[in-house]
């Protein structure tokens, strides 16, 4: 640098001797540029680690101190595809980014690197205060991930300035439960929805439904107000183009949702097989409802309560002779979602094959189309 410096003196001794030359000013201007790069380099320099604790979910059973400038990263082990937590939080004192990755994702936290695009956006809560309880459903994935939830009180390098950025200790209590879920549990998760936009939770083949089937949906805000609503599919069409009619149906519609609400609802003999759909409504129709006037967070659960009830159905109208095999089948039963796996035929109640007291629950044949022939006269009773 001394040598660079006395060549820079130089080279102003010559500018005064050549008296302003053009070719002295480029001479002078390119030395002076060689001396201010290194200093623009040094200005940008890396980012740095945030060096969080590391913590298990066992340690945010009692509540725990995260002191300003301070991040904790807490392992939520290695979860399976598809399985539902019920994760609760509370914070007080001081507001927190509570921020969520999996195995990949977190990296760029580590790193110190701009991480806003990485974590999830629909259950991460920046500047959170206060209590917060939601359900997740662990992403789709073609192998197991490890997921991270990130106890934010600092001002990280790669937050863009947003979000929390320290201030004052902060008092944290957390927990994340495994959901043991119903078999016909169609949708279990949290969402997101902006302002003035609408989201189709279920429709189609998923939600055309066997009459007497029960439909139980529940919620539980998360940020803001949200609508839930029980459509068919004249409802739904009214409702994108904004026509007077009926919106949903009545019996199942939740609305300005803050806290949690459930409803339970029928299916009547007129929607047999009808196509019905479930929505998130976040805008200021149907009227009653929220205004839509701000973006939501909401967990929706549907469950299914579907009607099992077999039906048999006999050739020759369930007329035969001795040694005389008909045929009888439960095609007509109730099945729309597959609620009926196997089917166990009993084909005399006057027999107990199995020797156990019960003289109804033989398993003489398996199927929707079985056949059977009797050796007396007499009534039989076939029990499915």
């Amino acid at each position: 640098m001394v040598g660079l410096v006395d060549s820079l003196m130089g080279s102003f001794q010559e500018c005064e001797t050549l008296q302003r030359t053009m070719r002295c000013t480029a001479v002078v201007g390119l030395l002076v540029l060689v001396l201010l790069i290194p200093m623009a380099s040094s200005e940008i320099g890396g980012r740095d680690a945030p060096n969080c604790l590391e913590l298990n979910t066992n340690q945010l059973q009692n509540t725990i101190t995260i002191g300003a400038g301070v991040c904790a990263k807490v392992n939520l082990g290695v979860l399976q595809p598809g399985d539902v937590y019920d994760i609760s939080i509370s914070i007080i004192d001081d507001a927190v980014d509570v921020l969520f990755f999996d195995q990949n994702q977190i990296l760029t936290y580590d790193a110190g690197q701009s991480y806003r695009s990485q974590f999830n956006q629909i259950i991460s809560t920046e500047n959170a205060l206060g209590g917060y309880n939601f359900h997740w459903k662990v992403p789709a994935s073609i192998n197991p991930k490890t997921y991270f939830m990130v106890l934010d009180n600092l001002a990280h390098d790669g937050d863009n300035g947003q979000g929390d950025q320290g201030g004052s200790t902060s008092q944290i209590g957390a927990s994340v439960t495994k959901i043991e879920e119903s078999f016909w549990t169609p949708f279990h998760d949290a969402i997101a929805v902006s302002s003035n936009e609408f989201v189709t939770l279920l429709s189609g083949d998923s939600l055309k439904l066997d009459a007497g089937t029960t439909i139980v949906v529940t919620a539980w805000a998360l940020t803001g107000q949200a609508d839930i609503y029980l459509q068919t599919r004249s409802m739904h069409d009214l409702y994108l183009t904004g026509d007077v009619g009926q919106l949903f149906v009545a019996g199942l519609d939740l609305q300005s949702v803050v806290d949690s609400d459930s409803d339970t609802w029928t299916v009547p003999e007129e929607l047999d097989g009808e196509e019905l759909l479930i929505i998130v409504d976040n805008t200021n129709t149907p009227v009653g409802g929220a205004v839509g006037d701000s973006d939501i967070r909401v967990t929706v659960r549907v469950e299914l309560a579907p009607i099992l009830q077999p039906i048999i159905s006999a050739s020759e109208a369930g007329v035969t002779t001795i040694g005389e095999a008909i045929s009888m089948n439960a095609n007509d039963s109730p099945n729309r979602i597959g609620q009926i796996a196997t089917l166990s035929w009993d084909f005399d109640d006057t027999v107990d094959d199995n020797q156990d007291g019960i003289f109804t629950n033989d398993n003489q044949a398996q199927g929707f189309e079985v056949a059977s022939s009797w050796a007396a006269i007499g009534n039989k009773v076939v029990t499915l």
